[in-house]
């Protein structure tokens, strides 16, 4: 169908089926607008718990780290002092960068919330003869809980990316642990 034909059948139908079809459709709107909300939560959780989990990372290889740094200059041979101040340095610079972001992605962030109670009840009778219809009804709830579900969206967003920053800073930690060790033994052999 055309935009013509649309418009046509739209004007054989009654206001009273023109409002169900609104309803409806606002009904289905609202249904997949919580679903996408709650989903929004839930990543929130996960976010915040991944963020807790590279802590946890960070605590193990920073323990790790300094419990064989001790040993290593104990029987470092012909490699010098200054090696292991240059590994140590650069190995706790990425470790403390990714607990950073982690730290950073764990925290709360401030974002859009559902109007208080007063408000809602200024708001609604302010513009009750706008909101009479169900259709209308929603509409506003679809409004009001999409700009929170929009908001907590974007700070997830940030989240995620703080994360991967933190990880990446993990990952070269690894890194460097792998290529300090290399050149240790190239040092020694």
């Amino acid at each position: 169908m055309d935009k013509k034909e649309i418009e046509e059948k739209s004007s054989d139908i009654s206001p009273k089926e023109l409002e169900m079809q609104a309803e409806a459709l606002y009904s289905h709107v609202k249904d997949i607008s919580l679903l996408k909300y709650e989903s929004e939560l839930r990543r929130e959780d996960s976010l915040i718990q991944q963020s807790s989990h590279m802590q946890t990372a960070f605590s193990f290889m920073t323990a790790a780290v300094f419990m064989v740094f001790p040993i290593l200059i104990e029987h470092r041979g012909k490699v010098s002092l200054d090696f292991f101040f240059w590994a140590g340095s650069t190995i706790t610079i990425s470790l403390l960068a990714s607990l950073l972001f982690a730290s950073l992605a764990q925290r709360r962030v401030l974002k859009k919330t559902f109007m208080n109670i007063p408000e809602i009840e200024k708001f609604v009778s302010d513009t009750y003869s706008d909101t009479l219809s169900k259709a209308a009804q929603l509409k506003q709830w679809v409004q009001v809980v999409g700009d929170v579900q929009v908001s907590l969206s974007e700070a997830n967003n940030t989240r995620v990316l703080l994360i991967r920053w933190s990880m990446g800073c993990f990952f070269f930690t690894i890194g460097l642990i792998i290529l300090w060790y290399v050149i240790g033994l190239f040092i020694l052999y």
